[in-house]
Parts: C-alpha cells; sequence; structure tokens
C-alpha cells in the first residue's frame, strides 16, 4: 500500500472516528430529558443507565490505557455515558 493510500486511510479512519464519538456523545446527552423526569418525581428503572455507566467507565480506562497512543475519540462520548448514566441512576432511585 502507497504513502498516499495509507494516509487517506487515517484520514477517512479520524473522519468516521470523530462522527462516531459525536453521535456517542448524544446518545448520552439523550439522558438528560430522563433525568429531568427523575429529579421532578416521575421515576424510570435505573439498571440500563447504571449498566451503561459501568460499560462507559471501562472503554473510558481501555481508551486511556491503549498504546502507543490513547484513544480520545473513545474516551471523550464514553465520559459522557459515565457521568450522564451514573446521574440518570442515582435521580431514578
Amino acid at each position: 500500500m502507497s504513502e498516499k493510500s495509507t494516509k487517506d486511510l487515517k484520514n477517512v479512519n479520524k473522519i468516521i472516528g470523530s462522527i462516531g464519538a459525536i453521535f456517542g456523545i448524544i446518545v448520552f446527552i439523550a439522558y438528560i430529558p430522563q433525568i429531568i423526569s427523575n429529579i421532578q418525581g416521575v421515576k424510570s428503572q435505573p439498571w440500563q443507565p447504571l449498566v451503561a455507566s459501568v460499560s462507559c467507565s471501562i472503554w473510558v480506562l481501555y481508551g486511556l490505557t491503549k498504546q502507543p497512543k490513547k484513544d480520545i475519540l473513545l474516551v471523550i462520548p464514553n465520559l459522557f455515558g459515565v457521568v450522564l448514566g451514573f446521574i440518570t441512576f442515582i435521580t431514578s432511585l
């Protein structure tokens, strides 16, 4: 594979990763209306956001320990999942 082809693939990979990170953040921002409802007294089941938060924690650790370079495109959306998933869990109790 030529150097140009490798560079092109890396650029495509970065674009796809960025789009995936944006959608990953949007998925967890979708918890905000549920958090508001929970605070207003309309409680939901707590287990799905708790499991999502734990899963995201594992992905954050993976992304931060990835060698030779941290995977920030994996870490950022999963940090949103850790925080918003845990807040949703806590407010739904």
